[in-house]
């Protein structure tokens, strides 16, 4: 029977997770005309990592723009990288 008082470690912070959401929340209330013209996150700042885990990598992302960009992650992406503010595709 699992112990109801017991905390379990979350695996990221409240403040980085409020950060991102943030981040990303604010950039999508942006108009599609000003996106180009937004700053872009640092691949640290989203924990960016050379492989996806859990068949959560970029190519399979909202916000990937082939053939190797993200709308929010500066610098080139791979489609085979990952990070937390992966969004996958509907449909």
């Amino acid at each position: 029977m699992k112990d109801l008082g017991k905390k379990e470690s979350a695996p990221i912070s409240r403040r980085q997770l409020v950060a991102t959401g943030l981040a990303v929340g604010s950039a999508a209330l942006l108009p599609a005309s000003n996106a180009n013209a937004m700053t872009k996150v640092s691949k640290a700042a989203v924990h960016f990592t050379e492989t996806a885990a859990n068949g959560h990598h970029c190519g399979a992302c909202n916000n990937f723009m082939a053939p190797s960009s993200c709308r929010f992650v500066d610098g080139a992406v791979s489609n085979e990288c990952s990070c937390w503010i992966w969004s996958g595709k509907v449909g």
